[in-house]
Parts: structure tokens; C-alpha cells; sequence
């Protein structure tokens, strides 16, 4: 293949910039532009050593430092050479410039990883890992995403391929040779097909726990006029982030914040107080919050403590989803006593918050899933492990009521779709789509 370049860090002002180069050309034309004391020619560069050195881009040249990845032990499984320079933005992009008229051709988005991905040193979910560390925004976010990048879905998909290929094998033998291998072939073919099912469940049922860890859970606060949902948003928060006086209606718009508990992001939505208005704009904003609310993972109902709800508060809880999740947040209770099931707080004195936080997180995170094992994150890996486990137990329920055909094609279809989420069965336009999402230069 062309070698490649382009510029590997934000483009801006900064300290450092790199540029990288990934091909056969990519030693021989760092040769052409930087020299070291260390070295008559930089052709002669020890592998993985770092060197101080100059730059020579015809019109200026730059103090870098330089080194040289030998394939097929760096990252695209070719020769790489990655300079290191000043991060001036004109600069970077001469050097850039400097490399693309010595033969290098400039690099599309994810190319180095899709080149690592074509030269075997790393599967395609281990590249959507990489995605997935790069876009993290909370700790079990970045757990996660480092886990699949390192293969450990990988193993375990390969693994279960295996299984289905022995037996898919066998049973194709057993039809050539029925009398003597047809009864012991199905014997064999009932453990390996329970033992896939076994393995893809426990897979799958990790999905909805890594939807949460990797998108977060989308908390909608909701409640009338003057109750403390902005108070409660800044207490949330540790800071001042909501405008909150004694004027009803002080909110017209939603308002976003994160917050990360236990690892996973909590993003915290402030809706307009509801209540009935004729302010053209407090009804937008009304309606938006209604809408906001219906549309989130879980709705903080807040009111205030010493009252039950009024009849407005319970027309307006009427008018939400029985699928989303409500939780009743009683807001300044230091001020008045109140036996009603659910979370107690003071926004004021900030009272209670650690458990309504926490509250919230287990009752999207399922403890019984351990956070620190293979997880599926990625929705077109949950995809995959779910039609491949349709078509295993469809395999299985067809086995004795059906030509072993039937469910050798079930069999088949369940290997096929599962090499989808590893690279080894999946077409070019679906690996096409996965490097479209990388950044220049990764």
C-alpha cells in the first residue's frame, strides 16, 4: 500500500504536534527531511528510539524529535515514523506539506487503524474500542472501551465461533456418513449449541448495562413552578449553574449538565416549572419539558416536603409514559416532616444527594453484571450476538423435528454474523462505516 501522513494531534496552537507516517517509503523519506548527530543517515534509525534531531522543510526548518516504528511490530503492522515538532499551526502543516511532496500520500479518516485492522493486528471490534476510549466521557465509559480494544470481546466472539465451526464440521461429515457418525454428531452438536446459547445470553443480557456506560442515563427534572428543580440542579452539580429565585417561572428553557457517579454520567436535565400559563413563551417551554421528560431514561417528579401531591402534580405524572421510570424526589425536607416513599432531600442544605445519586445509578446498573468483564457497549455488537443467538436456538429447537440442513443453515447464519462484530465476515461497507467515525491521523 501508499504511504500515508497526516497530522496525528488537534489542530491549534500547542507545545507538541506530530506528524505520522505509515508504508514501505515512510524510513526513506523521513531520511529525506530530518537528520540526527546521532546518525550518518536516519535510514540507519534503531527501532523504537527516540531522536533529537532537525527537520528540513525547504523554506524553515524546526528542532524535532523522530522515531521509527519497524514493521510489523507498530501499530498499522508497517513501517511507521512519527515526527515530533513545535505545535505552531502553519508549522505542523508545512512539515505535513514537506512529506506529501517526498511521495506520501495524505491519510483518510481511521486510516491507521483500518490499515492495522487489514494487516491483522487487531480485529474490528478492537478498532471500535479505540472509538469508543477516544469519545469516553466517564471512567466506566473508558474502562469499557479499553477492554474492547485490547480483543477481550474479540476472544470471546472467536471462541463461540469456534465452538459453532467444530460443529457446524461434524455435522456436514455426519451427512456424507450417517450411519456411522449421524447419532454421535447430534450428540455432540446438542452440548456445543447449549454451550453457544449459554455464552451469547450471558452476553447479551450485559447490553443494557453497557448502553448506560457508554451513553450514560438521561435524567429528566420535573416538577411545577417554585418546587426546586433548578436549587436541585445546582446541588447536583456543586455549583451555580441554574438562575434560582422566588419567580415562578424563572426557567422557560431545559438546561444540561453531567454529572459522573459510580463511573457512569449522569446527564441532568432542568426543565421549565410546570403550571398553567398564558406567557406564550413559559407554554413552549412547558410543552418542551413534557416532552423532554417522556423521552429521558428516568423523571426526578420534584415537590416539596409536608404536602401531599395536588391535583395538577398527579394530572401532570397522568400524562408521562408508564414505561419511564418516576422517581418521587421530595425536595426540603429539613423544613418539614414527610413519611412518602421516596428520595428525601434539601437542595438547600444539600441533604440527601449522594443517596439520590447513587439511587439512580443502581436502578439502571444492574449489579448482578460484573462492570469489570467483557461487557457488549456497542449497539451493532448487541445486534449481532442477538441474531446470532435467534439463529442457535432456532438451530436447536429445528434439530430433532427437521433435515440437519435446516439447522445447519441456522448454524451458519449465527458464525457469519458473529465474524461481523470481529472483522472476519464483515463487508466493506460496514468496515467502511467504522473507520468513517475515526479522526484524521488515528
Amino acid at each position: 500500500m501508499k504511504t500515508i501522513a497526516t497530522i496525528s494531534t488537534p489542530i491549534g496552537r500547542g507545545a507538541i504536534a506530530i506528524v505520522r507516517m505509515s508504508g514501505d517509503k515512510a524510513l526513506e523519506i523521513a531520511s529525506r527531511i530530518f537528520t540526527t548527530k546521532k546518525l550518518d543517515n536516519f535510514l540507519n534509525a534503531i527501532p523504537n528510539y527516540m531522536y533529537y534531531g532537525k527537520l528540513d522543510c525547504q523554506d524553515f526548518s524546526d528542532a524535532a524529535l523522530a522515531v521509527y516504528f519497524k514493521a510489523p511490530n507498530s501499530y498499522t503492522g508497517e513501517d511507521v515514523v512519527e515526527f515530533q515538532c513545535h505545535g505552531g499551526v502553519r508549522l505542523i502543516n508545512e512539515v505535513l506539506k514537506k512529506c506529501i511532496q517526498e511521495g506520501c500520500l495524505p491519510a483518510g479518516k481511521g486510516e491507521f487503524t483500518k490499515r492495522a485492522f487489514l494487516n491483522g493486528k487487531m480485529a474490528l471490534s478492537d478498532a471500535e474500542g479505540i472509538i469508543d476510549m477516544i469519545n469516553s466521557e466517564s471512567i466506566a465509559s473508558l474502562n469499557a472501551g479499553y477492554r474492547l480494544s485490547k480483543g477481550d470481546i474479540a476472544q470471546k466472539i472467536v471462541e463461540i465461533q469456534t465452538n459453532l465451526l467444530d460443529c457446524i464440521s461434524e455435522l456436514e461429515a455426519s451427512l456424507d456418513y450417517p450411519e456411522e457418525m449421524e447419532e454421535q454428531a447430534k450428540s455432540n452438536a446438542h452440548v456445543s449449541i447449549s454451550s453457544a446459547i449459554e455464552e451469547l445470553e450471558k452476553l447479551y443480557s450485559t447490553s443494557k448495562v453497557g448502553e448506560y456506560i457508554k451513553q450514560g442515563i438521561n435524567v429528566a427534572i420535573i416538577g411545577q413552578a417554585n418546587v426546586g428543580k433548578s436549587s436541585l440542579l445546582n446541588a447536583l452539580l456543586g455549583r451555580e449553574r441554574a438562575i434560582v429565585t422566588d419567580i415562578a417561572g424563572t426557567t422557560r428553557d431545559s438546561l444540561e449538565e453531567y454529572v459522573e457517579v459510580q463511573g457512569i454520567m449522569l446527564k441532568l436535565i432542568d426543565t421549565a416549572g410546570i403550571r398553567d400559563t398564558d406567557d406564550a413563551v413559559e407554554s413552549i417551554g412547558v410543552q418542551k419539558s413534557i416532552e423532554i421528560a417522556k423521552g429521558s431514561d428516568i423523571i426526578l417528579f420534584v415537590t416539596e416536603a409536608g404536602r401531599d401531591l395536588n391535583d395538577y402534580e398527579k394530572s401532570l405524572i397522568d400524562k408521562f409514559d408508564k414505561n419511564n421510570p418516576i422517581m418521587l424526589v421530595i425536595n426540603k425536607s429539613d423544613m418539614a416532616q414527610d413519611s412518602r416513599k421516596g428520595a428525601h432531600i434539601s437542595a438547600k442544605n444539600r441533604q440527601g444527594l449522594e443517596e439520590l445519586k447513587n439511587s439512580i445509578v443502581d436502578l439502571f446498573v444492574d449489579k448482578s453484571v460484573d462492570t469489570s468483564g467483557n461487557i457488549i457497549t456497542n449497539q451493532r455488537h448487541a445486534q449481532a450476538v442477538k441474531a446470532a443467538l435467534e439463529s442457535v436456538k432456532n438451530a436447536l429447537l429445528s434439530f430433532d423435528t427437521m433435515p440437519l440442513e435446516c439447522s445447519l443453515v441456522d448454524l451458519k447464519d449465527a458464525y457469519f454474523v458473529l465474524g461481523e462484530i470481529t472483522g472476519s465476515t464483515a463487508n466493506e461497507d460496514i468496515i467502511n462505516n467504522i473507520f468513517e467515525r475515526f479522526c484524521l491521523g488515528k
